[in-house]
Order: C-alpha cells, then sequence, then structure tokens
C-alpha cells in the first residue's frame, strides 16, 4: 500500500529502465489514478510497466526538484512530450555580473538551468519560495547604481545590489547556494553555511554568522532533512536503505539474525463485532502483499484483544507451509506480546510513545529518527489498514443482507 504523502514515483520495466517519472502531493492517490485511467498513452505505459517504485518526501517543493533531476538524469521515454516541448518553462540564472535568477523557455535557455516544468503556476510559486531564503536581484539590464533601494529590497528579496549594498563575491555565494538547493544538494549547502557561520562567530562577526544562521533555517523550513543527493547519486539506494534498516533493527531488538521476513499483526473490532485480525509482512525491508492472510475471529468473547491475538497467531502457527517468521510485531503493549507463546521474538508497539514491548524484560525505546523505528512503524500501519478493510468489508455484507 502506497502513502498519503508528498513524493516521486517512478515506473519501470522488467528490465529495469525508467519508464515514467512523476510528482505527486498524495502518492497513493496519484498513482492509482493510472490505473484508473483510459487515457490511450497511460494504458500502454501501464502495459510496459512491472515495477512502481516511489521516493517519500517532506514537502511537495523536494518533489518538484527531485522530479526535475530525475527527469533530466533518465529521460525517461514517457516523459520525452514534456522533454522536448519547448513551450515549457524552465528555471535558469543569467550570465550577468550579477546573475539573476529568470525563467526561460527552450529556445533561449543559459547554462545553468532546471526543467522543464509543466505548469508555469508552479515555477512562479517556487521561486516565490525560494526568493525569501536566497534574495536575487531582478533589474531588467544588468545592475545600474540608483540612489534608493527597489522594492524587492524593502521586502527582503534583494541584497541591494543596485545601490551597492552587496559585493559581487557575496552576491554570487547567494546564487551559488540557489543552484546547489535546486540540484539536490541541500546537505552539502547546509554543511557549507555551517562552516561559515562558524568561521564567522570565531572571528566575532557576529551579525554575519546570525545572518548565515537565518538562512539555514530558512533552507530547513522550505524542506526537512531530504535524502535527494542520495536518490539521485544512487537508483539502489532504497534497496540500500532498507538493508540498514533491518540491520539497525537486528542490532535494536537484540535478534539472533537479521529479520529478513517480519509479521505484523492486528485487530479490528467495534464493541466486539464482526472482529478480524490481520497479518501483513515485510520481505527484506519492503511490503509484500502476496504473503498477507486476514482472520475473521473465532473465540466467543470479542471485547478481549490479548484473547483474539492469541487466536490469530495459534491460527497463524498451524500453518506450517507458509514462510515462518524471524521476527513478530504486534500492535499493543506487553500484554498482546504475552499472548504469542512461540520461540520467535515477538514484540509490541504501543502506538502512543512508540515503545517496543518484549513479553519480559525492559521496554526499548528506539530513537523517533532511527529507520528501524520508521521500519516498524510502516508494518503496523499496514496491519491496521489491512485489519480495517477486511472488518469494513465484514459489515457491510451484513448491513446489507
Amino acid at each position: 500500500m502506497l502513502p498519503s504523502s508528498p513524493g516521486v514515483y517512478i515506473f519501470k520495466d522488467k528490465q529495469g529502465q525508467v519508464l515514467y517519472v512523476g510528482k505527486a502531493i498524495d502518492l497513493r492517490s496519484r498513482v492509482a489514478s493510472y490505473k484508473r485511467s483510459d487515457n490511450p498513452k497511460t494504458q500502454k505505459l501501464n502495459s510496459k510497466t512491472t515495477k512502481v517504485e516511489t521516493i517519500v518526501v517532506e514537502s511537495e517543493l523536494e518533489a518538484l526538484i527531485l522530479e526535475v533531476n530525475f527527469i533530466k538524469k533518465y529521460l525517461p521515454p514517457f516523459n520525452v512530450r514534456l522533454i522536448d516541448d519547448k513551450d515549457y518553462l524552465y528555471i535558469a540564472i543569467s550570465e550577468d555580473d550579477f546573475p539573476k535568477v529568470i525563467t526561460a523557455r527552450k529556445n533561449n535557455l543559459t547554462k545553468k538551468f532546471w526543467g522543464p516544468f509543466p505548469s508555469s503556476r508552479t515555477v512562479r510559486e517556487t521561486l516565490k519560495s525560494l526568493r525569501k531564503v536566497f534574495p536575487w536581484c531582478s533589474a531588467s539590464q544588468g545592475v545600474p547604481l540608483q540612489l534608493k533601494p527597489c522594492f524587492y529590497y524593502h521586502l527582503g528579496l534583494c541584497q541591494g545590489a543596485c545601490t551597492g549594498e552587496i559585493t559581487k563575491e557575496d552576491y554570487r555565494k547567494i546564487i551559488n547556494g540557489f543552484s546547489k538547493f535546486m540540484d539536490g544538494k541541500k546537505d552539502q549547502l547546509i554543511s557549507d553555511l555551517t562552516k561559515e557561520m562558524k568561521l564567522a562567530s570565531e572571528r566575532q562577526n557576529f551579525e554575519e554568522a546570525a545572518k548565515i544562521k537565518k538562512n539555514i533555517q530558512g533552507i530547513l523550513y522550505l524542506t526537512q532533512a531530504n535524502r535527494t543527493k542520495l536518490y539521485l547519486e544512487n537508483p539502489n539506494f532504497l534497496e540500500q536503505e532498507s538493508k540498514v534498516a533491518l540491520e539497525e533493527l537486528q542490532k535494536d531488538l537484540n535478534l539472533k539474525k537479521l529479520p529478513e521476513r517480519i509479521e505484523g499483526y492486528d485487530i479490528s473490532n467495534i464493541q466486539g463485532k464482526e472482529a478480524t485480525g490481520s497479518m501483513v509482512v515485510l520481505t527484506k525491508g519492503e511490503i509484500d502483499k502476496s504473503q498477507y492472510r486476514k482472520f475473521k475471529i473465532k473465540i466467543s468473547d470479542k471485547t478481549n484483544d490479548i484473547a483474539m491475538h492469541r487466536e490469530i497467531l495459534q491460527r497463524r502457527m498451524r500453518h506450517t507451509e507458509w514462510p515462518m517468521p524471524d521476527l513478530i510485531i504486534i500492535d499493543g503493549g506487553r500484554g498482546q506480546a504475552r499472548a504469542v507463546m512461540t520461540t520467535i521474538p515477538v514484540f509490541g508497539i504501543a502506538k502512543k510513545m512508540e515503545w517496543l514491548y518484549p513479553p519480559q524484560g525492559e521496554v526499548i525505546k528506539l530513537s523517533r529518527k532511527s529507520l528501524s523505528l520508521k521500519l516498524l512503524q510502516k508494518l503496523r500501519d499496514e496491519a491496521h489498514r489491512f485489519a480495517i478493510s477486511y472488518h469494513r468489508k465484514l459489515r457491510g455484507k451484513i448491513i446489507f443482507k
């Protein structure tokens, strides 16, 4: 199940070739729309696609930058119309002494540009946001010196190049920062600015240090910590990240082996009626829907969450033809974890604090930023979604009988 988050989706064929790249505010909804489309070109894309990869990001702006860089890097055949069409807008940097950030068409591009962008409105809104962090001069003919600063200077969107308020060297630092940001190198940019800030502070130039700190905060505000550069440099980053997450999890939970198959369980019911249980599976850190199973609870006491978990786990363990898990995660606390009698490592995960509860021993508190916790949250949330969908289906059958 794809997340309802902003990000980029990548359609690939059986050879692994990138066929199409797109961005979305809601990945789940956007990718699903391709399956429902009756457009001949979309249907042709669907027929060639064997795998859809998604990259979740923190903001629509980050998705936009990632999408543009991917299209430029891979030249996907189903994006060809976008690449070749001269009417689409690009973002470019002019070649003036005090370079400006401008919009351009394909026929009048400069040496440094990004795009194309299918929506001119998106381009202008993006530049409006970025100019607050990377203020640039917008003088139409070079930078003519004048006595009074321009309107944009008073808005904080220009550093006063027209009135000599900023040197050419300092101005180019701003434009270079903008360029790194658009290249998806935010982490490198933050690192460079942090070094400059420390150096300014050591020299007791506290005003300059404060200005750089404000710039860093602005960049972080635009997009939270992102991994754009890593995705662009390494097409296998997603698989490698999953492996690292599993290795972290093995260490955090003191497991004897790498948990290549993790099973997650959840219960769904309303006042004990039509109670259902779900089993979802992560194989090598990735959602594996072919292994999902659902259970209709049979016990009479359907208000006892622990007893219901015990039932579905007992029923699951009878299926020796199913691959055995290396780790079991149950939505709940220690009581739910104790309900499972097995030699397989079992932990309950509580929603409120996101702590892990073994049947015995101390509670494990994983860092909220750790890949291992994010992996378990993905499993837990998927188990919850799958249990609810089955529960609603059963309730619907009763209502319409």
